[in-house]
């Protein structure tokens, strides 16, 4: 099917070509906005204040909700990514900050985001969509984030569309030239990381035509180090003075497992299932001290020929690559032990409450371990297309694309653990910090204190894991334009996508052998394997009274000692792998579209606006392991019809107000409609053990969209706006967990059946999300040296509610909890100060997101489990000197305040905080030079 679509579009393509003509824009992309993009060609003014003024035409010239971030000049990109860059955008919020950038975004608090390159969809291996920190700043021209979508739009993603703009040669009169370097400086791994581009392009007037050639590339290397202090999830304990057995941890069926809002924390509580009073306390503390090097390579190509003013050609590659080592030296202790309490020791409570703040533990369980990870990706985007425009009414175009990705990773880790004679625990010693202290014991020759001495150590489980996914998809796309003459209605747009996607996930593990139970490894220490022991110092820098220094298997120790640590273990040799396929997909999906736009004169103003539907069919195929050791296989097919109203109504030449209605959809992802299931034992003896699968079954989550936004463009350049939107989100997929009995074959032999509290996906419960979101762009005109200066600035409110769904211990579904959308905010902000000369420009930008649900705990015996992240905010600085035509100077720093990020259990930062991360400044100098 694939090779028939392929040379069946390229003899539609060549046939066309011969005998008529077009104007070539991206397909799947406004034309509202693509009729802008040609006058912008002619602008030539650069800098901050360009960049800032050319989003608001954008927005305004928009038939939808669209907001931009426009390259401030050639190659100059603001912010060191592109997720970054979009902190500034109104109702966009990001997250996951850590290795050295920000990874996540959402729109408007939802995350289900459609990212696509000039239109095309695109994604990494077997996934749905692509990382979007993945693609080089350097590289874009151009982002649009669209809040609602038209018809002729892909029509995936609840949250929206970020279409990322590359540069083409037709964008350029004539020959470009662009070479720039940049040296950032990360200041917690004291390293400066290389970021180089290279941009050349040309257009040239032939006998055949006007023909273009553009090639565009990339490296970036980031060397980075996060440093974390978390403490563990909390869990009941008899109280300190209980007769029976003081600071005994209890288990369930004493209390109920999984409650979002946990056990109650007044003085006196007792168990839910069990009249015994209780204290809280925690299980754990540990600290990850994770450094990693990662390297982004990528390159564009472009290939543009117009033989003639009505038609338009075009071969486009885009390549992106992602590389990362990365060690993590983590140090974990427990602090629940109650077999060796002494009722002597002082406990502190926090007042007029249940919960522990410190306690002493004697005899507690430690590890450290040292953890390679490898990653690599590599994933093409090839693209065919022309435009020819028919007659003067009719426009067609057509484009074939073809990708392929591939996503390689592989874990390696050696633990080590130890008991110490005793400790000291404080949760909270301020901020969310936790501190551990150990202490010596006098009566043996080592001091048991020293955390660095490798020889206090003993060697405990190896683990050696891998990945190895791959994914490739045939795309054929025509859409087409009638411009009629039909009362209000003016132009007639249709067209039609074919998508045949594969996608497979192959993994390979060696399980965590413990070194007591390997005959080749029992009796082995640290000095079996020379080199493998190094030691962890200055941890968190000084933020916090934390542990700062361990012993630890290095990384060249651990890759230096490979092969000798799989055979001690008896585990394969490394090029004796065997990767086991855990699902392979292969789906078609089919979209049809009809849309009409219209407009006329009312008063003073207009009245335009597009209505229409996008008909999506999808069917997928899957073949996955059953439990006897053969291959299963399952379909899942669904269709939708998606319609969608957009009126646009300008009252006056300088205000305008919008309506819109949309209906969008999300398919599930393969992993979530794979039915493999996997099995983890109960290795601590809580009464049942865990597992998690995916479900074939699995329905597109479906949202209906309503938006109202007034605008008002008061000056050139600058815009006041107000939007209120809602989103009606029904088939929410949610991890639903039952309690199922199996008997795991690698689990202990004498338990037979046994129960296991099984997460899987379901369409259950349904979500709400409404809010408001403004914005302000302006750049007044001042006298003398205050002219330039501008102002950017967003406020956005949202609220939200999703249903979760509770079970029984049946597994039968007893209710929902009524919870916030995770990863809503319900407020955030940005403001930026924009500075723009002729030969200087610069911007001070500083955003906040309020608090967060961001997840529950995996681990169901949190109390409570929902995890909260703390208020995120970060100050950056940018700015550009240009000394000639040709050389300009540039500086960066982000994260100026060096933010602390926490989370926290249940939003009880005090009481029941967990993680914290610091994370590092960076600052960046460039040159750039350009012809």
């Amino acid at each position: 099917m694939k090779n028939y679509l392929l040379s069946s579009s390229l003899a539609v393509l060549a046939a066309l070509a011969l005998g008529s003509t077009a104007a070539a824009q991206d397909t799947d992309v406004d034309q509202d906005t693509q009729e802008y993009e040609g006058v912008l060609e002619e602008v030539v003014v650069t800098g901050v204040r360009f960049s800032m003024t050319e989003a608001v035409e954008v927005k305004r010239g928009s038939m939808q909700i669209v907001d931009a971030i426009v390259a401030e000049d050639l190659g100059k990109f603001p912010d060191n990514n592109v997720i970054e860059a979009m902190q500034r955008i109104p109702g966009v919020q990001v997250t996951n900050r850590g290795a050295g950038e920000v990874s996540a975004v959402s729109i408007r608090g939802l995350s289900d985001v459609t990212t696509t390159i000039n239109g095309r969809n695109i994604f990494t291996a077997s996934g749905r969509s692509v990382a979007l920190a993945d693609i080089p700043a350097t590289l874009v021209n151009r982002v649009d984030v669209y809040k609602t979508r038209s018809p002729e739009q892909i029509s995936r993603g609840l949250a929206g569309q970020i279409d990322v703009h590359t540069n083409r040669p037709f964008d350029f009169d004539g020959f470009k030239l662009l070479a720039q370097g940049r040296a950032i400086y990360q200041e917690q791994a004291d390293e400066i990381d290389p970021n180089l581009s290279f941009l050349i392009s040309n257009v040239w007037d032939t006998g055949a035509g006007e023909f273009g050639a553009l090639f565009n590339a990339s490296y970036a290397e980031t060397t980075w180090l996060d440093q974390g202090v978390h403490a563990g999830a909390s869990v009941p304990f008899r109280l300190p003075d209980d007769p029976v057995a003081p600071l005994e941890r209890l288990f369930p069926p004493l209390w109920t497992p999984g409650l979002d809002r946990g056990l109650p924390t007044a003085p006196g509580s007792t168990l839910d299932n069990a009249p015994i009073e209780f204290v809280h306390a925690r299980d754990a503390v540990f600290q990850p001290h994770v450094s990693g090097e990662r390297e982004r390579p990528a390159w564009n190509l472009s290939l543009q020929w117009a033989p003639d003013e009505t038609s338009q050609y075009m071969f486009e590659v885009f390549y992106n690559g992602f590389r990362n080592t990365q060690h993590n030296s983590l140090f974990f202790t427990f602090v629940d032990w109650w077999g060796a309490v002494d009722p002597a020791d002082p406990v502190e409570i926090y007042p007029n409450t249940n919960v522990v703040k410190s306690r002493y533990v004697n005899f507690p369980y430690e590890f450290i371990s040292g953890d390679v990870l490898d990653q690599e990706t590599d994933s093409y985007l090839y693209a065919l297309g022309g435009e020819w425009d028919l007659s003067d009414d009719w426009n067609l175009r057509s484009e074939i694309v073809y990708q392929d990705s591939e996503f390689e990773d592989q874990f390696f880790a050696l633990r080590m653990d130890k008991v110490s004679p005793r400790l000291f625990v404080d949760f909270n010693t301020g901020g969310g910090v936790p501190f551990v202290e150990f202490f010596d014991d006098p009566n043996t020759p080592q001091d048991e204190s020293d955390l660095t001495d490798p020889a206090q150590w003993n060697l405990a489980q190896l683990y050696d894991n891998g990945q190895r996914d791959q994914g490739d998809a045939l795309s054929w796309t025509a859409d087409a334009d009638w411009s009629v003459e039909w009362g209000w209605v003016n132009t007639l747009s249709f067209g039609l996508r074919y998508d045949d996607r594969s996608a497979q996930e192959n993994g390979f593990t060696s399980g965590d052998l413990h070194c007591n139970d390997a005959p080749g490894c029992a009796g082995s220490n640290y000095a079996t394997f020379p080199g493998l022991m190094g030691v962890t110092t200055d941890h968190f820098d000084g933020q916090a009274p934390v542990l700062t220094s361990w012993a630890i298997p290095t990384q060249a120790g651990l890759l230096g000692n490979q092969e000798a640590l799989r055979a001690a273990y008896g585990y394969l040799p490394g090029n004796a792998k065997v990767f086991e396929n855990e699902f392979e997909i292969d789906e078609t999906q089919t979209a049809l579209y009809v849309q009409a736009d219209f407009s006329t004169e009312v008063g003073n103003g207009f009245l335009d606006g597009r209505f229409g539907f996008r008909w999506v069919d999808q069917e997928t195929d899957m073949a996955f392991p059953d439990s006897e050791g053969g291959v299963a296989t399952a379909t899942n097919s669904n269709d939708a019809i998606l319609p969608s109203l957009m009126v646009r109504w300008g009252i006056t030449e300088d205000l305008m107000a919008r309506f819109s209605y949309t209906e969008v959809f999300e398919l599930p992802t393969f992993a979530q409609l794979s039915p493999y299931i996997q099995y983890f034992a109960d290795v601590t003896d809580i009464g049942y053990g865990t597992a998690a699968g995916g479900n074939p079954d699995l329905e597109p989550v479906e949202s209906e969209n309503w938006d109202i936004s007034l605008e008002w463009y008061f000056a050139e350049g600058s815009v006041l706006y107000g939007t209120w939107f809602k989103r009606d989100i029904t088939g929410a997929i949610q991890n639903f967990r039952n309690v199922v009995l199996f008997d795991d074959p690698d689990d202990n032999p004498d338990r037979g059946l046994y129960p296991y509290v099984l997460s899987q996906p379901d369409n259950v419960g349904s979500s709400q999300l409404d809010g408001w979101e403004f914005g302000l762009t302006w750049f007044p005109e001042l006298p003398g040296w205050w002219n330039g200066l501008g102002f950017q600035g967003s406020y956005t409110i949202l609220d939200s509610e999703q249903e979760i769904p509770v079970t029984d211990d049946a597994g039968n579904l007893a209710g929902y909890d009524i919870l916030p959308i995770f990863g809503v905010s319900d407020t955030s902000y940005s403001a930026i100060l924009a500075y723009d000369r002729d030969t200087f420009s610069a911007r001070l930008s500083y955003f906040w997101r309020e608090e967060f649900q961001d997840r529950n705990e995996a681990a169901l015996f949190a109390n409570p489990l929902a995890i909260w992240k703390s208020p995120e905010k970060s100050l950056d600085f940018q700015a550009t000197w240009i000394l000639s035509d040709r050389w300009t100077l540039t500086f960066d720093a982000t994260n100026l305040t060096e933010e602390v990020f926490n989370e926290n259990y249940g939003n009880q930062p005090v009481i029941f905080n967990f993680n914290n991360w610091f994370y590092s400044r960076t600052f960046a100098l460039g040159v750039r030079f350009q012809l």
